[in-house]
């Protein structure tokens, strides 16, 4: 009976110690320097804010900023890089000034104050996990001489007949309307007006891309435009270009990028050699490209033959 009341008291005591510890206050135990809360964000052509949060206790010398192209996913991804910026052990941002438009991704690092770097890489906590890459700054375009004319408001002498507006263009409608076939006693005409006329050989434009659609947007209509470009148009598929841009255009879409659609429609159809179709593409976008879409048309009546019976 002696034995069992002293082998209690030992439990009780035992038991009583380990609570006792685990009831103790969390200050007992030292908090990680690592930062929390990270975000990155363009805030310019050139510039993207990085911030992040100190928790309670945070004692670090210094912090230090690292950059990379591909994602921070572990300490490894620190090796062979040189911090990008060395701050106070207080500061809660940084503003990276950048040269190109590729993603970016961050990690804050924390340097202690005997020197040493405490290495540990936490996505989303210390890391960003989402690329960060800024914007191309709009150019600044001078008019045209077709747009200044076309915004001086036209005066008519009296007897002067008022010009006739363009038939309006429909835009699908239209590729699939079959031409006007000329006769041959037409063709016959027009080939004895052209005796004596030599025109000299023309060559082939080049593909153009507009500067939005060199680099992959974040989401929206412009990733979609981006992903049939590359899928089809960059690969010089311009059949599986048509079908996929007249699908893409047969959802309502913002008004920007339906007119580049409609201009690498236009190439596409070009490039397959069907020059009428391409010169409707173009026609339909001259508004938003004045100078780009004239240079297109005039190489689609270059090489357009009318057909003949």
């Amino acid at each position: 009976m002696r034995v069992f009341k002293v082998i209690s008291t030992a439990v009780f005591a035992a038991f009583f110690t380990l609570f006792s510890a685990r009831a103790q206050p969390s200050a007992m135990s030292t908090t990680r320097p690592v930062v929390d809360m990270i975000s990155a964000k363009a805030v310019s052509t050139n510039k993207i804010k990085i911030t992040w949060k100190l928790p309670k206790d945070f004692s670090a010398e210094a912090v230090l900023i690292y950059k990379n192209t591909q994602p921070f996913t572990s300490v490894e991804n620190l090796e062979g890089l040189s911090p990008e910026a060395q701050l106070s052990g207080k500061a809660v941002s940084y503003t990276d000034t950048v040269t190109n438009y590729r993603d970016y991704y961050y990690a804050v690092i924390a340097r202690l104050e005997d020197g040493s770097v405490y290495k540990v890489i936490i996505p989303s906590v210390n890391a960003t996990v989402k690329g960060v890459k800024v914007s191309r700054p709009a150019k600044k375009e001078e008019p045209s001489e077709e747009q200044l004319e076309a915004a001086r408001e036209k005066t008519y002498e009296t007897g002067t007949l008022r010009e006739l507006p363009l038939p309006y263009l429909d835009l699908i409608g239209d590729i699939e309307r079959k031409p006007n076939v000329l006769s041959k006693k037409v063709m016959d005409c027009g080939i004895e007006l052209a005796q004596g006329y030599s025109a000299s050989p023309k060559e082939k434009l080049e593909p153009y891309f507009f500067d939005q659609d060199l680099f992959e947007p974040g989401g929206g209509d412009d990733y979609f435009l981006f992903e049939v470009l590359k899928n089809y148009f960059v690969k010089k598929d311009y059949k599986g270009s048509v079908k996929a841009l007249q699908e893409f255009l047969g959802v309502n879409r913002t008004q920007e990028t339906t007119d580049r659609a409609v201009f690498y429609l236009g190439q596409a159809q070009y490039f397959n050699g069907n020059y009428r179709n391409a010169l409707t593409m173009f026609l339909f976008v001259e508004d938003s490209y004045p100078v780009l879409s004239k240079k297109w048309i005039n190489s689609c009546l270059d090489f357009y033959e009318l057909p003949v019976k």
